[in-house]
C-alpha cells in the first residue's frame, strides 16, 4: 500500500508541474512580459541592494540605467526559466518512472520523450493564448531536461566512484 501511495504523490508531483508550466503559458504576451520585468527590476534591485550593504558597491543607480539592463536581460532570463522549468519537470518524471519500476536507461529516454512532447503541446497551447509558439523554445525546454538527466548521470558517476574507495 506505501509503494502505491510513494507512486500516486510522485505522479501527482509531475501533473501538478505541468499545471504549473500550463498556468504560464497560459498568460497573455502581455501579462508574461510585465510578469518577466517585474522579477528582473526585482532581483536588479536586491543585488544591487546586497552589494552596497556588503561594501562591494556603494552606488543607486538611476532608473535609466537599470530599465536599460532589464531590458537586455529579458531575452536571456525568458529562455534560462523556460529550460529551469523543464529541468524541474524531467526530475520529477524520472522520479516517477523509476518509482513506477522503470530502470536504466528506459527512464532516461521516456523522461526526454515525454519532456519533449509536452514541450511541443505546450508551445502549441500558446498559440492560443495570443503569444507566438515557437520551436527554438521546445528545443530550449528540451535542453533543460537533457540538462536534469546529465546532472544525475553526473551524481550516480561519482556515487559510484565514492562506492569503489
Amino acid at each position: 500500500m506505501k509503494r502505491k501511495l510513494i507512486i500516486i504523490i510522485s505522479w501527482l508531483l509531475v501533473l501538478g508541474w505541468m499545471g504549473v508550466i500550463f498556468f504560464l503559458s497560459d498568460m497573455s504576451g502581455t501579462e508574461s512580459t510585465r510578469r518577466s520585468e517585474k522579477t528582473i527590476n526585482s532581483v536588479i534591485k536586491k543585488t544591487l541592494e546586497a552589494t552596497n550593504e556588503v561594501g562591494i558597491t556603494k552606488t543607486n543607480p538611476d532608473s535609466k540605467k537599470v530599465k536599460k539592463v532589464s531590458e537586455e536581460l529579458d531575452y536571456p532570463m525568458r529562455k534560462l526559466m523556460h529550460a529551469s522549468v523543464y529541468f524541474i519537470l524531467t526530475l520529477l518524471l524520472i522520479n516517477a518512472f523509476y518509482q513506477s519500476g522503470v530502470r536504466g536507461k528506459k527512464i532516461f529516454i521516456y523522461s526526454i520523450i515525454f519532456c519533449f512532447l509536452y514541450a511541443c503541446s505546450d508551445e502549441f497551447h500558446q498559440s492560443f493564448t495570443q503569444r507566438t509558439p515557437s520551436f527554438l523554445d521546445v528545443i530550449i525546454d528540451t535542453c533543460g531536461g537533457t540538462i536534469a538527466i546529465f546532472l544525475i548521470l553526473i551524481i550516480k558517476k561519482i556515487k559510484l566512484k565514492q562506492l569503489k574507495k
